[in-house]
């Protein structure tokens, strides 16, 4: 492999990176390369922990904390690991040299090579044992030739160390009315989301709110400030309760049809689950 020389600005950066342990570790341990401080100017980080991981993610777009949400709803998903460093950046050159293309510099076409990352670096379960994936996300109004050699950069070095599963996923292509239930269940997913509510109260509470959403034919949202205010709870507690359920996957509705809070819940049967489970 060619060896390039480096800005040494840009290898201090890199050295102190890697020295941070970016770009390195997995579960609620992984520390991604690029941070929101680092692209202040559009990159933020989720508010919530992930569902997957248990911390905090980085992501420089809306489309990108978008496709989290599938990843987060999968259950064959172990683990998911944003901003991922290709790694070292000569082998990144030595490709874009290969197949006759520019290698993104970190000030356009003037600056010094900069590390590519990519959006999603994925561990997954299969029937033979633990599989990577890597997703590149992108708005297919953005996709251009320049973007498109990026993206060949990227999928060649994956191949290189034996990664073949790599795709692009455009915007077009993710759920929008799962992602809308997502954006709305999503901080429900642990009780320590919110105070005074305990995996005790959500025993004694669930089956009386599975009883009446399954029986009466009124709002969610109304429904449930009925029911707080009967048992003499803090106003939006049943509401927590019922989006903890479905987070958790214990009480299951159509994620592909918009919940709408001012209408009915329609929720699976318990029984039915139990069968399904049992058959």
């Amino acid at each position: 492999m060619a060896k390039r020389k480096r800005n040494n600005s840009t290898e201090e950066k890199i050295d102190k990176w890697i020295k941070e342990g970016r770009g390195q570790g997995e579960g609620g341990d992984y520390k991604p390369w690029l941070r929101v401080q680092d692209v202040a100017s559009h990159g933020y980080a989720t508010r919530d922990k992930g569902w997957k991981t248990g911390r905090i993610h980085h992501f420089l777009s809306d489309l990108e904390l978008n496709y989290l949400y599938t990843l987060d709803w999968s259950s064959y998903v172990v683990d998911i690991r944003e901003q991922y460093p290709l790694l070292p950046l000569e082998k990144t050159i030595a490709i874009a040299d290969e197949i006759g293309v520019n290698h993104p510099k970190e000030d356009g076409s003037h600056g010094p090579y900069k590390v590519i990352t990519s959006d999603f670096y994925i561990i997954c379960k299969t029937e033979k044992g633990e599989k990577v994936c890597v997703r590149t996300i992108k708005p297919v109004d953005n996709l251009n030739v320049r973007e498109l050699e990026k993206f060949d950069i990227e999928k060649r070095y994956f191949e290189d160390i034996g990664i073949t599963d790599w795709k692009l996923v455009i915007d077009q292509e993710l759920p929008n009315n799962f992602i809308k239930n997502m954006k709305w269940i999503y901080d429900c997913k642990y009780l320590d989301n919110r105070p005074n509510i305990n995996l005790q109260l959500v025993n004694s509470i669930s089956p009386v709110l599975y009883k009446v959403i399954k029986m009466e034919s009124i709002g969610l949202s109304t429904l449930a400030l009925q029911y707080d205010e009967k048992m003499g709870l803090e106003n939006g507690t049943c509401l927590f309760i019922i989006k903890y359920l479905l987070a958790n996957k214990i009480w299951k509705t159509n994620m592909n049809e918009v919940i709408n809070p001012s209408m009915p819940l329609q929720i699976e049967d318990i029984e039915l689950q139990v069968n399904k489970l049992l058959g």
